[in-house]
């Protein structure tokens, strides 16, 4: 018996390395205290001072050339606005809104009626992380699957919760009625 894994989860270490990751790397080689890495797969966000996160970025390229990565595709050094993971960031007025590319994908969606399982799965997730981006709630109550709750947390965020009078012991449906993050099970 073994773990599988899927491939983004060694593009992930292998970026976080790149990029110097506090947890991932000895703290000879991690990121300076006052320079935040994140990192997405194969995206790396430098955020700090304009000087350190320049330094740094050299440093992250120098150690990705002398892995033979290939890195700046996108390289933005010092950008006042920028999109990373769907997002827009605009730092000249504080400001972050949905990527244009993010909102022309959700509304290129096909009616929900003629969707699978697994194209409403995609539907659920981009639906659930523009209402995390806008702070809001999608509906007063969800019916969600208990099957892709229990595999796929990230889509909810873990702010689906039991409860013992709503749960269908045959159809492993819940029912959430105000979905409260203080009240984890």
């Amino acid at each position: 018996m073994g773990y599988k894994a899927s491939p983004e989860i060694l593009q992930i270490i292998i970026t976080s390395a790149i990029a110097g990751v506090t947890t991932v790397v000895h703290r000879l080689w991690a990121a300076p205290p006052l320079v935040r890495d994140d990192v997405w797969i194969g995206n790396i966000r430098i955020a700090g001072s304009k000087s350190d996160a320049t330094l740094w970025g050299a440093q992250v390229l120098r150690n990705a050339d002398s892995c033979h990565a290939s890195m700046g595709e996108d390289r933005e050094l010092g950008a006042t606005q920028y999109t990373f993971l769907g997002e827009q960031f605009g730092h000249t007025h504080r400001a972050v809104s949905l990527s244009d590319k993010f909102f022309r994908s959700v509304c290129a969606m096909p009616a929900l009626n003629s969707l699978t399982i697994a194209e409403m799965e995609v539907v659920a997730s981009r639906f659930l992380y523009a209402a995390a981006i806008f702070g809001t709630q999608l509906c007063e109550c969800h019916f969600l699957s208990r099957q892709c709750d229990d595999d796929y947390p990230h889509l909810t965020g873990g702010l689906c919760w039991r409860h013992p009078r709503r749960t269908f012991r045959r159809q492993r449906l819940v029912w959430a009625r105000d979905c409260d993050t203080s009240m984890r099970i």
